[in-house]
Parts: C-alpha cells; structure tokens; sequence
C-alpha cells in the first residue's frame, strides 16, 4: 500500500502537462463516503481492541459473546498467553515498518518503469493468483462448456429431438400411404382389423 502511495502521491509528476492542468479534487460524492469509512475504521478499531493490550475494553467480543455461547459449551475458546501475542504483533509492526522504509525511499523519488525481478516480479505479478485461477478455474470450465455444447447439445440433447421429428415425419409419410381414397383398400383393412381382434378374443 505504501507503494502505491508513495508511486502516486511522491515525487515529480509523470504525466504530460496537458493532463497536469486537468488534475483535481475527487468530488463530494466519492470523498465523503471514503471520511466516513475512514471515521468508522477508527471506531471500529478501538471497539475490538484486544485483551492483552488493555483487560475488558474488547467491546464486540463482550457484545457478540451470546452468539456463540453454545459453541463455546461445544470447542472451549483456545486462550493465547499475552506474552506469545505481543510477541506476534512486535514481529508484524517490525516487517510493516521495514516495508514502508523500502517502499518510501524506493518508489517516492523515482517511477518504478523498470521490469521487476525476484519477489518483486512476484509482487507485480500478484502471486500469480490469475494464472492459476485461469488454469485451475477458467480453462476447465471452458472445456467442460465447450463439450456440453459441442457434444452433448448438439449430438445427444439436439440428436434426441430432431430423432423424434424425424421418426414422427417418417411416420407420417407411412401412414399417408393408408389414405389412398380407394373403397376396395378401405374394405380391406377393415376386414383385416376384424380379423385380428376375433383372433385376440379366440386366444
């Protein structure tokens, strides 16, 4: 983050002079929201502040307490020793203020326009999360879309109902041939008919 400040906000202007004259305030709209969430983190802060850095003043813990009541009676709340938690926090504020250090007198001087390397490259990188979401994610569901579509829609889904229109065009072009419009044919089936149902009453 103090990257991204440092980049935008430090230093020289990077940007052509035309777009320097053009530069402003953001307007109340989008301000406004931002000081009030910014007001809200601050409260929110110092609601959960924890235990072993000042004894009762974790007001959401004491407020949320009967939510999980019975899944205390269930799994017992696992106690960190105050020692081993601000022991955590000493080690993490070290690393964020390291980070800011190297953030600020890297990138407040100077754009950062050359090609990272190491973690760095990491870093632009972004862990390389959309590689492996499009890998792991986006390209098997691709192929499973493109099978259902190509395969089974057309060849099964479609196949199934276009079988059926043809089977019932097939029949009826049959069945047309029973409609001939001659007297002796009809008279013929009809004694045909006849004489199958006398032959499945006999049997």
């Amino acid at each position: 983050m103090f990257r991204l400040y440092a980049t935008t906000f430090k230093g020289s202007f990077r940007g052509t002079h035309e777009q320097e004259h053009h530069l402003h305030e953001s307007p109340a709209a989008i301000t406004i929201p931002l000081i009030v969430l910014a007001i809200l983190s601050v409260i929110g802060g110092f609601i959960g502040v924890p235990e072993f850095i000042m004894e009762g003043a974790h007001s959401l813990k004491d407020y949320l307490h009967p939510v999980f009541e019975q899944s205390y009676a269930i799994l017992p709340a696992h106690h960190v020793a105050h020692s081993t938690e601000w022991a955590l926090t000493g080690v993490s504020s070290l690393l964020i203020i390291i980070m800011v250090v190297l953030a600020w007198s890297r990138y407040s001087k100077k754009p950062d326009m050359e090609e990272a390397k190491g973690f760095g490259k990491l870093l632009q990188d972004k862990w390389y999360v959309d590689e492996i979401y499009q890998s792991v994610v986006v390209k098997p569901l691709n192929a499973l879309g493109a099978f259902f579509n190509n395969i089974f829609e057309k060849n099964i889904v479609d196949g199934l109902v276009n079988g059926v229109g043809r089977l019932v065009n097939y029949g009826g072009r049959q069945l047309r041939w029973l409609q001939s419009g001659q007297t002796g044919a009809y008279i013929l089936m009809m004694v045909i008919g006849v004489l199958i149902v006398f032959a499945l009453q006999f049997f």
